[in-house]
């Protein structure tokens, strides 16, 4: 299972990226010029990857007790991520989906 110092270490080791905290969960948070590609979930056994919208629910479909496309849970409803439950998918997915986040929020400029 990837931890979360696995994930912190793959997305550190891309360009530009700033680790935080969220607000009111405390949990960390990563970013490219300050737009949320990654975050870990409240317990850190989750993370949601800002992937694409149609790629997340893809994965939803194919694999719904590992995957989850998430939305904000206001009024808007917009689409936030991929959330994955890490113990049930191996660590080279992982990576790949940090990798993915990171150049769907990265500007075009920076992921060339």
């Amino acid at each position: 299972m990837a931890t979360t110092e696995d994930i912190r270490r793959w997305a550190m080791a891309l360009p530009e990226v700033g680790e935080t905290s969220h607000f009111r969960f405390h949990v960390p948070v990563f970013q490219v010029r300050g737009r949320t590609f990654l975050g870990m979930g409240r317990d850190e056994t989750t993370a949601v990857f800002c992937i694409d919208e149609q790629e997340a629910n893809d994965a939803a479909a194919e694999d719904p007790a590992v995957f989850e496309a998430v939305r904000r849970p206001d009024a808007r409803r917009s689409f936030l991520g991929l959330q994955v439950r890490l113990a049930d998918v191996d660590d080279e997915r992982v990576r790949e989906l940090v990798e993915r986040a990171w150049r769907q929020q990265a500007p075009k400029r920076l992921t060339r």
